[in-house]
């Protein structure tokens, strides 16, 4: 990913999340600086398919939904899933498959313990297919759970995928 295809990025949340759930460009671009070798576009000929944005940080302590910034912290354990997403009409096309591989790729060239993410719109059983588990967040961001909305699932699984 790189920050020109943030418009692109924007323009596919809005496709697949309501509302309550979509971030800022800035936001997007936080993540983006703070670890621009785990964000991924899976692109088409005329534009991006899908993206998914990954950060490294402390498993059990998901970041906030919408920050405008975000810091790695000192010593992360795990690579988190911030945000998957495939425009309506690109489902089907293996898009999501490709991204989650590459997620999986840069989760053992970082070598993190941990592969964690926050499941939203009713997709914990999805996330259970590639390995993932609900689990109750315990770091010290646990509370930034109550951002992603009352559905919402946090979840991880070993780092080696």
């Amino acid at each position: 990913m790189r920050a020109e295809d943030i418009a692109w990025v924007l323009e596919i949340q809005s496709c697949c999340y309501d509302e309550t759930k979509l971030e800022s460009a800035q936001s997007f671009l936080a993540k983006l600086s703070a670890s621009p070798t785990s964000c991924f576009v899976a692109l088409v000929s005329d534009g991006l398919a899908g993206y998914l944005v990954a950060i490294p940080a402390e498993a059990g302590s998901p970041p906030p939904l919408n920050s405008p910034t975000y810091s790695v912290p000192p010593t992360p354990d795990a690579l988190y899933l911030h945000d998957l997403a495939v425009h309506p009409a690109a489902r089907g096309a293996s898009v999501a498959v490709a991204l989650i591989e590459a997620y999986f790729q840069a989760l053992k060239q970082l070598k993190a313990q941990f592969a964690c993410l926050t499941a939203v719109n009713g997709s914990t059983s999805f996330w259970e297919r590639h390995g993932f588990r609900v689990a109750v967040p315990t770091g010290s961001a646990a509370g930034h759970m109550e951002t992603y909305g009352e559905e919402a699932q946090y979840m991880n699984r070993q780092g080696s995928a």
